[in-house]
C-alpha cells in the first residue's frame, strides 16, 4: 500500500515549513493578530485550499476521461469560523465551470467527481487519526 508523507517543522515563532517528501514545501503561519507574521497560510487555510483544489482536479480528470472539453473551470471552497471555536463549520463548496458539453453532462461530471474526490470524502467522512509523541 501506497503511503502519503507529510511532515512539518517549526521554523519560527509559530511559523513552519512543512513538506510532501517529495521536493514540495510550503509555509505556514499565523496572522499578525494571532501571533504570527503572515509568511503564509494558516494549517486551517491549506486544509480549505486542498478542499478546491482537489475538486477541480478530478473534476478536470474525470471530464479529460469523458472526452468532454472544459474551457473553464473554478471551485471556491468557503467555511464560517466562530471566533471562539478552534475549528470551521458550514463548509460551501462551488464549482463554476463551462465547457463544450450540455448542463446535464457537466452536471454528471460533477457526480462522478463528488464520488472520486479524496480530499472531499475526508471533510465529508472523517478518517480516524492515530497519534504519538515521543519526548527527546
Amino acid at each position: 500500500m501506497a503511503k502519503v508523507v507529510a511532515r512539518s517543522k517549526i521554523v519560527d515563532n509559530v511559523r513552519s515549513i512543512g513538506d510532501n517528501s517529495r521536493t514540495h514545501t510550503i509555509v505556514c503561519d499565523l496572522p499578525v493578530s494571532k501571533g504570527g507574521t503572515d509568511m503564509g497560510p494558516t494549517a486551517l487555510e491549506i486544509a480549505m485550499i486542498a478542499l478546491a483544489d482537489c475538486a477541480v482536479t478530478i473534476y478536470a480528470d474525470v471530464a479529460k476521461r469523458s472526452n468532454i472539453e472544459i474551457t473553464s473551470l473554478e471551485a471556491v471552497a468557503e467555511a464560517e469560523k466562530p471566533e471562539d471555536s478552534p475549528t470551521i463549520t458550514n463548509v460551501k463548496l462551488k464549482i463554476k465551470v463551462s465547457g463544450r458539453a450540455s448542463e446535464r453532462v457537466l452536471r454528471a461530471v460533477w457526480r462522478r467527481t463528488e464520488a472520486n474526490c479524496p480530499v472531499l470524502r475526508i471533510f465529508r467522512e472523517p478518517i480516524p487519526i492515530e497519534s504519538e509523541i515521543e519526548v527527546v
